[in-house]
């Protein structure tokens, strides 16, 4: 515990500091540091697992992810509901910045996030593209035995990291829709496959992901 303390405390100070300029976030356990250019240390709720290993994805040759997953299933492997943290950093040299505004907005902590709600079909994008954060995650999790849903309810918390716009933190909290919906395409989804929530539905799910992971400083 007193080593734990430690780590937390001199993460914070660097981060506050606005020193963290690293790629990858760092994790002990349920702990993850991400190194934005303010402090945002994070605990994930002992429920959901982590997988040990960081997942690294280059998207469109702009910019670097590293995603943390943990999970929760039942005793045949079946997910349950996901927990996904991820870091993205512009590639030196690519002519790419992080410029959006918090909107839908949404306070987690002390920074104000863009905030989405939504069922999409998760076999389908992996599908689709293979290479992406959504392929390259569900091709993990097969890999390990897991036995992953169709569809995925999600909360989605996203936003710029630093000054500079060349960092962004997005974390992800997913359920299992399976049960919810009939087989086949999801009906009134947009283009990308999406089935955005209705407000009320939107804030439960808000509040659930804020469940599961807790913020320390941030």
């Amino acid at each position: 515990m007193r080593r734990l303390f430690l780590t937390l405390a001199a993460a914070a100070a660097l981060c506050g500091a606005g020193q963290a300029s690293a790629e990858s976030m760092e994790q002990h356990g349920q702990i993850l540091i991400v190194p934005c250019s303010s402090a945002l240390l994070l605990q994930v709720d002992t429920s959901l697992r982590p997988l040990w290993q960081s997942l690294q994805v280059t998207i469109n040759n702009l910019t670097n992810a590293d995603r943390r997953i943990f999970v929760e299933t039942d005793d045949a492997f079946n997910i349950r509901r996901l927990v996904i943290v991820q870091f993205e950093t512009v590639i030196p040299g690519a002519d790419f910045r992080f410029v959006y505004p918090p909107k839908p907005p949404a306070v987690y902590g002390d920074f104000t996030y863009r905030f989405g709600a939504y069922v999409y079909d998760d076999e389908r994008a992996a599908a689709r593209f293979p290479d992406k954060e959504a392929g390259r995650t569900r091709a993990l999790l097969l890999n390990r035995g897991f036995k992953l849903p169709r569809l995925l309810r999600t909360a989605r918390l996203a936003r710029v990291a630093d000054p500079a716009g060349l960092s962004e933190v997005i974390i992800f909290y997913m359920e299992n829709a399976d049960a919810d919906y009939p087989a086949g395409p999801l009906s009134g989804a947009d283009d990308d496959g999406d089935l955005s929530l209705d407000t009320a539905a939107g804030e439960q799910m808000l509040e659930r992901l804020k469940t599961a992971v807790h913020l320390i400083a941030g």
